[in-house]
């Protein structure tokens, strides 16, 4: 059952970071070109927040660029500031950063830290240093946070003031907004230039535990990451005007930009927060550096497509097999900028980011991520934010992890094992006891042998292959799984690259029905030959969306595509939905769209499938709420939009934008979708 439905949503806000104003439209103080475009950047946002429904809007600090010991160039960054800001429909809360009124108190910073002048300046231009606000029972509390351990006398008022607001607020939902985060990895990190000293770590991860904090946002480092500490979820936000480019270490290659990573612009944007009477979700809104110009607002709203997430998705038909490490600590050198005398660890939460944007729930880890300390602490994150987890092993391994698999049952859902079958039935016998007293469901893929492959005439390769295929009914291999039923819960299959889909599902649905046993797929996006790479994005963009609608129709909810993030290197080479900086390919904005869509839609009725000449299929669904048609393109295909515009009409999807509009964009070979709406 699904913990936040639509119709329980109380109301939602924004939460904006580091927009660093400049003191004119393209004029900058920093050394960096890519400065002198924040102030079209944030002109962008704010005409975005004004198209969408939000409660109010949290700015968490760094609002400009210029530091106030410039206080000529400070004034001119406040006053366009507040000149966009004149354009907000929303009511705005303002909590100040470091370049607004100094740095964190520590001797090694290259800037000039808090001090009485910079709070003044921030009191003459903008006002109170932090707030506080009730919305329906949610406590809302900015604090101004460069002050703790500063031995300023405001900062001994605001602790007194965040005693008496708490005290009024108890028993009352508080989330909490600041500039600095208190950590980014690790509660007992070692200070560094991005998060609070001792002083001011201690007394906000005190403040969370005794009073509950629901959430708690933190901008300074340009960037996302999501922690859970005690109940509470931290949020780190990105930036509207640029990415901190020391952090590009967490990639694996070089940046797509000439600003060494200082632009890299899928990863600019704020977030959205959707408040519910039992918690909360979140929303970030990628603006893809976006900008406009002096004020030509837009008036249209546009027709977007509300996403889902892990906890919010009703039709999850497409999951992941996470390969790369999504739980990968980076060392970020020192590299003389903000921080020069030790490293400073964190964690490439990009990953994570996108399967919730996707709304992915399914996501496939071998067993040794439940062999290490912090990554099961992560596993019990991300379980508590939706995600489902299915973990892998090798038969030979199974009765070592079996342990750790009963002590973390509630982190796991399914458990795979693959072997030769003797083996697994073997196996199983030891494992299936307790794993369903822990109620986790044990499935087994068969691992091939070459012998197999052989019988099959295709080219046999040097490559470990587990799983059934749809032509193993043909056989009297699945015969023999009756006889697993008593040990097995599930079995897994596999569809390559060019296998149909449809009769995979078919085949694993038949199967389930006829002996009892539950069904998973493995959706193979790599070439056959471990030598080929797989780099043929509009192939792979129609082969998710046809899997998807036909997972749709069916009910199959127990898909894992084998690449989220490229594979540009040793066997299988392949493109992902992700490239390797993290970054959206195309592939993530169709799961994006088509998870979202099926959740508007409902439940199908019926399905057709036609082919239009030799380049493009039909898919017609009929649901609950409407009826959609998608154009799926055969590699190579030289079909015109123009053409097909002629079979329907409608509104049509626009993966990029998560958007539906009047008229059929470009395809570029992607699939083209047309939805029709007939009630709600």
């Amino acid at each position: 059952m699904r913990r936040y439905q639509d119709e329980d949503r109380l109301y939602s806000f924004a939460v904006v970071a580091d927009t660093h104003l400049n003191q004119t439209e393209t004029g900058s103080d920093s050394p960096f070109e890519i400065n002198r475009r924040a102030n079209r950047r944030l002109r962008h946002v704010i005409n975005d927040m004004n198209q969408r429904d939000l409660a109010h809007v949290v700015h968490l600090g760094d609002v400009v660029h210029p530091v106030p010991s410039n206080l000529e160039l400070y004034e001119g960054a406040a006053t366009q500031f507040f000149n966009q800001v004149a354009e907000l429909q929303h009511p705005l809360y303002v909590v100040p950063g470091n370049h607004d009124v100094g740095d964190k108190t520590i001797s090694w910073g290259p800037a000039g830290t808090v001090r009485q002048p910079y709070l003044d300046a921030w009191s003459e231009y903008f006002g109170d240093h932090y707030f506080h606000f009730s919305v329906q029972d949610v406590h809302f509390i900015g604090l101004n946070i460069q002050l703790y351990g500063s031995g300023l006398q405001m900062e001994s008022t605001q602790r007194q003031w965040l005693a008496d607001v708490l005290e009024q607020c108890k028993n009352k939902r508080i989330m909490l907004f600041s500039h600095y985060p208190p950590y980014l990895l690790d509660p007992k990190e070692k200070e560094h230039y991005d998060n609070l000293g001792d002083i001011g770590r201690q007394e906000i991860l005190d403040l969370i535990k005794t009073c509950s904090i629901e959430a708690l946002f933190a901008g300074h480092v340009h960037h996302f990451w999501y922690n859970s500490y005690e109940r509470c979820h931290f949020y780190l936000l990105p930036s509207t005007a640029f990415t901190r480019q020391d952090y590009s270490e967490m990639f694996r290659i070089p940046p797509a930009d000439d600003a060494c990573g200082r632009n890299d612009l899928p990863k600019l944007g704020y977030m959205i927060v959707h408040v519910y009477e039992h918690g909360h979700q979140f929303e970030i809104v990628r603006c893809n550096g976006r900008e406009l110009e002096n004020y030509p607002i837009d008036a249209v709203r546009p027709c977007r497509i509300n996403p889902v997430n892990p906890d919010t998705n009703q039709f999850p038909v497409m999951g992941f097999d996470l390969r790369h490490d999504w739980c990968e600590t980076v060392q970020i050198p020192p590299l003389g900028g903000l921080d020069e005398f030790d490293r400073k660890s964190v964690r490439n939460d990009y990953a994570m980011l996108a399967v919730w944007e996707m709304g992915v729930k399914h996501l496939r880890i071998p067993a040794s991520d439940l062999m290490d300390d912090v990554r099961r602490q992560r596993l019990r994150d991300l379980t508590n934010l939706g995600f489902a987890f299915t973990l892998f092993s090798s038969a030979s391994e199974a009765l070592n992890i079996l342990p750790l698999v009963e002590a973390n049952s509630p982190l796991i859902r399914d458990w795979e094992i693959s072997g030769h079958l003797q083996d697994l039935l073997a196996v199983a016998a030891k494992l299936s006891p307790s794993t369903r007293q822990h109620d986790v469901s044990l499935y087994f893929s068969l691992l091939r042998s070459k012998a197999d492959i052989l019988k099959t005439k295709k080219t046999y390769y040097h490559v470990i292959n587990h799983g059934f295929t749809a032509s193993d009914t043909n056989t009297d291999l699945l015969m023999k799984l009756e006889s697993a039923t008593s040990v097995f819960d599930g079995v897994v299959f596999r569809c390559g690259l060019y296998d149909s889909i449809e009769d995979t599902i078919d085949t694993a649905m038949s199967v389930r029905a006829h002996t009892g046993l539950k069904t998973s797929i493995h959706l193979r996006v790599s070439a056959d030959n471990p030598a080929q790479f797989q780099q043929d994005d509009e192939l792979l963009c129609n082969r998710l969306a046809r899997t998807m609608c036909y997972s749709w129709y069916r009910g199959f909810h127990q898909i894992y595509c084998d690449t989220l993030t490229d594979n540009e290197r040793g066997y299988f080479p392949r493109i992902g939905v992700l490239d390797r900086s993290s970054n959206p390919r195309n592939g993530f904005n169709i799961v994006k769209c088509l998870h979202s869509l099926f959740n508007e839609l409902g439940k199908v009725k019926s399905w057709s499938s036609t082919a239009h000449g030799d380049a493009v299929d039909v898919v017609s669904i009929v649901a609950e709420h409407g009826a959609f048609t998608m154009f799926l393109f055969q590699p190579d295909s030289n079909a015109e939009v123009s053409e097909l515009a002629k079979i329907s009409k409608g509104t049509w999807v626009n993966w990029s934008e998560a958007e539906l509009v009047d008229q059929a964009p470009h395809t570029n070979g992607l699939p083209l979708a047309r939805i029709h709406r007939t009630s709600v």
